[in-house]
């Protein structure tokens, strides 16, 4: 029997789109970690091609309806180039007794979907979307087990890795994380590229200050964030006095939107991290001063314009 055409994107994940999630076991990490196909197989750069994989790899679920369940409500700014697809949800949990006051979950999170179907079929060529797909799961998980002393704190609550069978499309499933939605903006959203050689000197050391020792401290727990960009940090909300002026230089755009003095950041977006050992001296205030001094320079001419 033919498979029915492929699905497009906007079809598949929209606001209001219902998907009922299957707790599941990590996928092992591939060996490669710049997850090239094997040596013969067949490229997958059309659609058609990675959707019948899809289909073809879809794991047998249990025949117990599943607990919990999420309702699609925003598509978050990410790429959606690339396997994950990032939406904030609201969680229905049928395992809750009536009347029970304490959910095992928010209300509203994350949910970062994970599609190879949707991959950019230019970077099919080199990049095998499945097994970039199972790296980047068992990545990020790692990383939030490893960061479970951080959580809600200056990384967001992990609430675990799930698969979700999609009916309309022959029952394929995919890879869901559900994460902490965090308040608060990205600096990409707060600073954009163009409008960042005009944040003054005093907004720009005190941002990439707090950054870096967000970063710091996540690699005292071993996990190295490799992608360590402004659209991975998130400032979350501050208690601004209107009209207070929070530098003397009143061209800079963060002027009044910013206290320096009141910075609280979190990072996200660990699927392509390096796992190492960890080490409690990026952690250690002194020589945190001291990382943090001897890349800072670096950080201060480049960073907020994206081009690091």
């Amino acid at each position: 029997m033919p498979l029915p055409p492929p699905p497009t994107l906007e079809d598949t994940y929209h606001t209001g789109a219902v998907l009922k999630l299957y707790p599941w076991a990590t996928p092992s990490r591939p060996d490669d970690t710049w997850c090239s196909y094997e040596t013969d197989a067949p490229l997958l750069t059309e659609l058609s091609d990675r959707y019948s994989t899809s289909i073809a790899q879809q794991v047998t679920l249990p025949s117990t309806p599943p607990n919990v369940s999420i309702t699609l409500e925003q598509r978050l700014l990410s790429s959606t180039h690339r396997v994950p697809h990032v939406w904030s949800a609201h969680i229905q949990d049928s395992s809750l007794p009536t009347g029970t006051t304490e959910a095992t979950y928010p209300s509203q999170l994350v949910a970062k979907i994970f599609d190879p179907v949707f991959f950019d079929s230019y970077d099919a060529e080199y990049i095998n979307p499945f097994t970039l797909r199972d790296f980047s799961i068992s990545c990020e998980v790692e990383a939030y087990q490893r960061l479970g002393c951080l959580q809600g704190k200056i990384v967001p609550r992990f609430y675990g890795h799930f698969v979700a069978p999609l009916p309309s499309q022959d029952g394929r499933t995919i890879n869901v994380l559900l994460l902490e939605h965090v308040q608060g903006r990205d600096l990409r959203v707060l600073i954009p590229p163009d409008a960042a050689e005009n944040v003054c000197h005093r907004h720009k050391d005190a941002i990439i200050d707090a950054a870096l020792r967000v970063y710091f401290d996540i690699l005292a727990c071993g996990v190295n964030q490799t992608d360590m960009q402004p659209r991975n940090v998130i400032l979350r909300p501050q208690k601004l006095v209107s009209g207070t002026q929070y530098c003397a230089t009143l061209e800079c755009p963060l002027c009044l939107e910013i206290d320096c003095n009141n910075l609280h950041m979190v990072m996200v977006d660990f699927e392509r991290v390096d796992l190492q050992e960890p080490d409690t001296s990026f952690s250690e205030p002194s020589m945190q001063n001291v990382h943090v001094e001897n890349v800072k320079s670096l950080y201060l001419e480049k960073w907020l314009e994206n081009t690091l």
